[in-house]
């Protein structure tokens, strides 16, 4: 009995932590009850207002799932397939009216943007969904293709927002204010409602920047590891362009292992080495001068696609390059935030991308005064999540600029769009409204993001009312 007297405090402690427990998944899943309807919604609304085709390479990535339903990966060209599309296409004005696909021809019709140089995974799991539906019209299909996409953009404002929890657990109002940001921002928004692999790599990166967060908060938990190599892994097996998820996720996994502070020295040191190891076993000095390693000769010829020696050596070309570095940083900026369908929409132009310049600038501003005022007094976690979305931003640009390499002896070469930063959306909108907080007084802090959020939903609206005038009323 005394036993029984003695162990009652225990047994108290464990059901008080079991009820906030219980109250807390209660909580979030009252959140989740309303936002990811909302968002799912919203989406929606993205896409069936596009007509179809009317995405960034659209058709191409449609037809690769076509053609492994009817054939399977490797299988060639389906001219009947092949020919509804292009049909379909014509009838939807896809092309200017003095342009007509050839559907007697033999051989399939011109059709732009090929994708089976793509990794496969996103369109098998595609071509499951459509399967069934194969003898239906293609429009029906392609809808039915968006319609996933609109749910894998809910599970990325999720995501986002699971992210924000993570890391300031004691600002829930944020939480829903990134990730409402997320949902809200036109360019985005409108490529996730679309049938293209974008969409699966920028929910798997946004779950990896999930499973670091986790990470980073505490430490070798399961379910934070296996969401960061999960995500990063199914993102980088969708496409190329989310290889520099690498970065920061290597990033985590050494803070991880080392959660005391370190001294500068050591991450130079680690960097180093790094680098050195990279180097020695990717490459070898020949007779013929700097090759690749046959391993890395494999990748680089059936996933990169870039010959690795001439786009290394391309960088040390800067006067040729620079007024391209220029150019892109303009085009991608503004496509990020206000450019929709094959990006040659705009959302209420010029005003769109100057505002958003202008608010890069405030955001890149108050990061510099937050450096030196508030973000030393974080916990070491915080600020780590902080260098880690730093990282993330820097390195997409630095591999949105390596697109442009190696540069053409004569010619323009092309200029990659914003949407190649999108696997580092998560860190971007972070830092965006950190460093518009911190351009403000510590008394207007709280209330900061929520104009970004105003400035969002306006042009949410604009967007949505440049799609209805551009498709509908000219």
């Amino acid at each position: 009995m005394a036993r029984t007297e003695a162990m009652k405090p225990v047994f108290s402690a464990i059901a008080l932590q079991w009820r906030h427990l219980v109250s807390h998944y209660v909580a979030e899943w009252r959140i989740i009850r309303w936002l990811a309807p909302l968002v799912l919604l919203h989406s929606l609304i993205y896409v069936f207002l596009a007509p179809p085709w009317q995405h960034y390479d659209e058709p191409g990535h449609f037809l690769y799932a076509a053609y492994i339903v009817r054939g399977g990966i490797s299988a060639p060209d389906n001219v009947a397939i092949a020919r509804e599309v292009a049909d379909s296409m014509y009838r939807h004005q896809f092309w200017p009216p003095n342009v007509r696909p050839d559907l007697l021809s033999p051989r399939p019709p011109a059709i732009p943007t090929d994708q089976r140089h793509h990794p496969p995974l996103y369109y098998i799991v595609m071509a499951s969904i459509i399967n069934p539906l194969r003898y239906l019209p293609v429009e029906m299909q392609l809808y039915a293709g968006r319609i996933v996409s609109a749910l894998l953009m809910t599970l990325t404002v999720l995501a986002i927002w699971r992210t924000v929890q993570t890391i300031v657990p004691d600002e829930p109002r944020m939480a829903l204010v990134l990730a409402a940001m997320a949902a809200l921002t036109p360019a985005f928004v409108d490529l996730m409602s679309a049938f293209n692999s974008d969409v699966l790599m920028n929910f798997a990166a946004a779950a990896a920047f999930l499973g670091m967060a986790i990470m980073l908060r505490d430490g070798w938990r399961p379910a934070g590891l296996a969401l960061a190599l999960l995500g990063a892994t199914v993102a980088i097996l969708t496409k190329r362009t989310a290889l520099p998820i690498v970065a920061p996720l290597g990033l985590a996994l050494f803070w991880v292992a080392y959660r005391r502070p370190l001294r500068w020295w050591v991450y130079v040191l680690a960097a180093s080495a790094g680098a050195g190891i990279v180097a020695v076993s990717s490459f070898t000095l020949t007779a013929e001068g700097l090759q690749t390693q046959p391993w890395l000769a494999a990748i680089e010829r059936d996933y990169l696609r870039i010959p690795l020696v001439p786009w290394l050596i391309s960088w040390a070309d800067w006067g040729r390059a620079w007024p391209w570095y220029q150019r892109t940083l303009e085009v991608a900026h503004s496509h990020f935030w206000v450019r929709l369908a094959w990006g040659h929409i705009p959302v209420w132009p010029p005003v769109g991308d100057w505002l958003f310049a202008g608010l890069s600038l405030a955001a890149i501003i108050g990061l510099c005064r937050g450096a030196f005022t508030s973000f030393a007094t974080l916990p070491l976690w915080q600020q780590r999540w902080l260098w880690l979305c730093l990282l993330a931003v820097a390195v997409a640009w630095f591999a949105l600029f390596g697109r442009l390499h190696p540069l053409l002896l004569e010619g323009q070469p092309y200029i990659p769009r914003g949407r190649y930063l999108y696997w580092a959306l998560v860190p971007t909108i972070w830092l965006v409204a950190l460093g518009w907080q911190h351009l403000w007084s510590e008394r207007w802090r709280p209330y900061t993001p929520y104009v970004l959020l105003a400035v969002l939903a306006i042009f949410d609206v604009a967007a949505l009312m440049a799609l209805v005038s551009f498709y509908y009323l000219n």
